[in-house]
């Protein structure tokens, strides 16, 4: 007889077909008629869609129903967590899922204890890492729908990580609503409608009790049902209502002979539509979250993680706290992935804005107790280094005493790096009108004054006409030493508090500093002093009309674009961009029938822009004239054509194996995509790209064939490069919050694609050749044409052979997540402040923060080698020990202490986590800013 689990739910999207404050006006009549039957016994359990969420957002209207809650989840009735909320798999990093089970398994403690299995039951895919992940929080099973191959024939199979780490992973075919929208008036229709599941199901099952999802989107439970199933006869079939916990441990305890064992990302849509054109709609909403989770991951946390071994409690962890908890709620699959209405996507912003401003106070607070407040000391540059790659390009904005002079960036042993220098304009700050009073009342400190933000350099205070006074002065976004506090503070106080005061406040004249340090601090601060070279110029490179080069690479203009050419390796590739028409929605790119791609620009002008010793740069501007939009039908491309208008910037910096690219996009066409190209020589079966805590191989063939509900799509995600490899030339293209790619094989070679742009105006549609089926409500969302203009950062690197081989992973680090400058006057003496040295290049650093209870800090890296490796690395601490990622200590890795020294064996992408005792640390004195 077959037996029937019911699992009573709800899927909640907190936003999609309508913002959120709508959303939360049905959750809260859901959740309070859910309470409610579940208090009178009228269901036996619920399940809140694995996330806690919900919670927050319910009580923040019906705050008197907490204690109701707790006592529902302390009974098991009601189950929560372990995920703050759902979020996308791909796009968020791997640290922001890590976090979101910190905060959700918390706060579901707060209301008794969180659900244990790994609930996945809507996102688009899922990234390969994940079973590590949930296992470092002890969560031994996962319950998922979308991306499982056609090698899954049974509703469970063993989910492999990079690095091994398994987890029991439940499979639901049919997905979450699998047993939605059951007959609820009479037994016999749901007899016959149970009998219809049970007989698509049985073949999946294979001898286990069949999982009904008993809920859908934002559905209320139906008691009704299970009323009815209780008028079930006991011969006739044969069921139970409960946990989803308590299933997957039936399932567990079931014998493993036979069942399929999957290692990586679940990326396939042979069983479901995986929706891929999610990765590169509304692209801003991708950039912003990248920004915003560098400056939490790489700068904040880090920067709190070593003043905390300085010694100083700032009390900015609850600061950087909420700036996570605000950047994981733009997370949810259908708010981060950009396939929602605009209304949701506009409230996005501010939330990007919030976190962004939080998370950069929290850098300054930070670097504020590093970077001691004291008397003296010469002019300097601090570079946090948030990394392993010892090599890095370094910029900042700083005042120089003659930008037409040549300079050196020395640092603390006196190494000099020749630094590029170009100079702005001086720019008004301040002007402004005030009383006498308001101007007194200003507080200004005795060491490095500040008015309103501006650290003041130079005054003058002049009365200008009857009861008119004139205030001029200075400022520098760093301090400069003592500008007559005193005298200021008498002048101003001399003032009659009947006048008025006019306020002229000019920038001190700032340049662009840029250089490359090649002997950075590991995961940690590096001091420099910018100093004018007055030796004998060195020999500059000849200066081009046409090109620009370092010892690296030489780039020049070509019909569609710019030739790159590898000097060192003699092979040549073409950068270009290519346009498509797109009649498809914000789930899925369709292509337009017969339409051939738009490579060759109407115009393209190619310019130098700089061509130094240190560095050079070129520009191209080029012009595309593409069709404006679809045709009516939708079933070709429009006759009328629109501008879309592309300059492109290219540096080289001498010593830095690499090219950048800026990319200003001026979109005024609709429907189509626009992407950047990399035409290479390279013959490839397979590309390699980075993903969240490893690397993944794909295969430039299908593996499978398309599914019944969606065609295989050429396109996947990365982190931050894609790349080819032959051991005559490898190429990597590396972007900075651009996730889509594609690796395309001609007879010539293979094509890197970025996405830079999808344009469509539709939610979802019905009339899709690549998808067919809907994959939401078919609504217009004309903000996701994206006209207007765009900016994009990518570039390009390269090498031989596999690139466990080269410094790749150290170089696309060192570009994707860039040092951080603040300018002091603390001198070039930073031997203390360090984190975290490692002694082999194919170990990465994911980041650093204080420990919650204080007194030591904790640092997470990965093995991003396909091999074992084993590491040696010197903490900044006392003690070191290997801990979970729920903060337990850890069985793996082994650690053996020799000395002051670590020795770690990792396994190929494992992540390892460890905690060290602080040791005292030297802050470094006066402010920076």
């Amino acid at each position: 007889m077959d037996q029937l689990y019911f699992v009573i739910h709800t899927h909640w999207d907190r936003e999609w077909y309508q913002p959120f404050q709508q959303m939360r006006t049905r959750l809260l009549k859901m959740t309070d008629r859910m309470l409610e039957l579940l208090e009178k016994k009228r269901l036996p359990c619920f399940h809140f869609d694995g996330q806690t969420i919900v919670l927050e957002d319910y009580l923040e209207i019906r705050p008197e129903a907490e204690r109701r809650i707790a006592k529902l989840v302390k009974s098991g009735v009601l189950r929560i967590g372990p995920w703050y909320l759902l979020a996308d798999s791909f796009l968020p990093t791997g640290e922001a899922l890590i976090r979101n089970l910190e905060i959700g398994m918390r706060l579901a403690r707060r209301f008794g204890k969180s659900a244990v299995t790994g609930y996945l039951p809507d996102q688009f895919g899922h990234v390969a890492q994940l079973p590590q992940i949930l296992a470092g929080f002890g969560i031994e099973n996962a319950v998922l729908f979308r991306g499982v191959p056609r090698e899954v024939k049974q509703n469970r199979f063993q989910w492999e990580a990079l690095d091994g780490t398994s987890v029991r992973t439940v499979f639901l075919p049919f997905g979450y609503a699998n047993g939605s929208n059951l007959p609820a008036d009479a037994l016999v229709p749901l007899l016959n409608r149970l009998d219809e599941i049970v007989a698509r199901e049985r073949e999946f099952a294979d001898g286990a009790p069949i999982l009904l999802m008993n809920g859908n989107d934002h559905a209320d439970p139906d008691p009704r049902v299970y009323n009815l199933l209780k008028q079930v006869p006991s011969r006739r079939l044969g069921w139970k209502a409960g946990a989803l916990d308590d299933y997957v441990r039936k399932i567990g305890a079931l014998p493993r002979n036979g069942i399929a064992r999957h290692r990586g990302e679940l990326r396939s849509p042979s069983r479901s539509n995986l929706t891929p054109g999610v990765t590169s709609v509304r692209a801003w909403i991708k950039q912003r979250d990248f920004h915003n989770s560098y400056l939490l991951e790489k700068l904040a946390e880090p920067m709190l993680a070593i003043g905390e071994a300085c010694g100083h409690t700032t009390r900015l962890s609850e600061l950087a706290d909420m700036a996570w908890r605000i950047t994981i709620q733009n997370h949810p699959h259908d708010s981060i992935c950009g396939c929602s209405v605009d209304q949701v996507h506009r409230d996005m912003r501010y939330r990007f804005d919030q976190a962004e401003m939080i998370a950069e106070d929290v850098i300054r607070g930070a670097a504020g107790a590093v970077f001691k407040s004291g008397a003296g000391g010469d002019p300097a540059i601090a570079v946090l280094n948030p990394g392993f790659a010892r090599r890095a390009l370094v910029q900042c904005e700083t005042e120089v005493e003659d930008s037409n002079a040549r300079y050196v960036a020395v640092d603390s042993a006196g190494r000099r790096h020749p630094a590029a220098i170009f100079s702005d304009r001086p720019a008004r700050t301040l002007d402004i009108e005030v009383s006498a009073p308001d101007l007194k009342g200003l507080p200004i400190k005795d060491e490095n004054p500040e008015l309103m933000g501006w650290y003041l350099d130079r005054f003058e205070l002049r009365p200008a006409a009857a009861g008119i006074y004139e205030l001029n002065f200075s400022t520098r976004r760093s301090p400069s030493g003592n500008p007559r506090v005193q005298d200021f503070r008498r002048r101003v106080m001399e003032i009659p508090d009947d006048a008025r005061v006019r306020i002229h406040a000019t920038e001190v004249r700032r340049s662009q500093v840029s250089f490359v340090a090649n002997s950075l601090a590991q995961a940690g601060i590096s001091m420099f002093k910018l100093l004018r070279n007055d030796s004998p110029a060195s020999d500059a490179p000849p200066i081009s009309s046409d090109s620009v080069e370092n010892e690296f690479f030489r780039v020049s203009a070509a019909p569609h674009g710019l030739i790159i050419d590898d000097l060192r390796r003699g092979k040549q590739t073409e950068l270009y961009f290519e346009d498509d028409g797109d009649r498809g929605d914000e789930y899925n790119f369709d292509p337009v029938p017969g339409a051939s791609a738009i490579a060759q620009p109407a115009s393209i002008d190619f310019r130098i822009l700089e061509s130094g010793p240190v560095r050079q740069r070129s520009a191209a501007t080029l012009v595309y004239q593409i069709p404006a939009a679809l045709s009516e039908d939708r079933r070709a491309r429009d006759s009328r054509t629109a501008e879309v208008r592309v300059n492109l910037t290219a540096t080289l910096y001498a010593g830095m194996d690499r090219v950048d690219f800026d990319a200003t996009v001026d979109n005024h066409a609709r429907d189509h995509r626009f992407r950047a190209a990399l035409a290479t020589r390279v013959q490839a079966v397979e590309s390699l790209s980075d993903t969240s805590f490893g690397m993944v191989r794909r295969s430039l063939e299908p593996t499978e064939p398309s599914g019944v509900y969606e065609d295989v799509y050429p396109t996947a995600p990365h982190r931050t490069f894609t790349a080819v490899e032959s051991p005559e030339l490898s190429v990597a293209m590396m972007a900075r919050g651009i996730y889509e790619t594609e690796v395309r094989r001609d007879t010539t070679g293979a094509t890197i694609l970025l996405s830079l742009l999808r344009c469509v105006g539709w939610m979802s549609r019905g009339d899709l050749a690549m998808r067919r089926v809907d994959a939401g409500p078919e609504i217009e969302t004309p903000d996701a044409q994206e006209l207007g203009q765009h900016r994009f950062e990518f570039a390009i690197a390269a090498w031989q052979g596999n690139y466990t081989k080269s410094e790749i992973t150290e170089i696309a680090n060192a570009y994707a997540y860039p040092p951080k400058v603040f300018l002091t006057r603390s001198g070039v003496d930073a031997d203390s402040l360090w984190l975290c040295r490692c002694d082999n290049p194919r170990i990465a650093f994911s980041t650093a923060r204080p420990l919650a209870r204080g007194g030591g800090f904790i640092v997470r890296v990965y093995n991003a080698s396909e091999a074992e490796e084993k590491a040696r690395f010197i903490f900044n601490g006392k003690s070191i020990r290997a801990i979970d990622l729920a903060g337990r200590p850890a069985k793996d890795p082994k650690i053996v202490q020799r000395k002051e020294a670590v020795e770690v064996s990792l396994r190929p992408f494992q992540i390892a986590t460890f905690e060290v005792r602080a040791a005292k640390l030297k802050p470094v004195k006066n402010a920076a800013k």
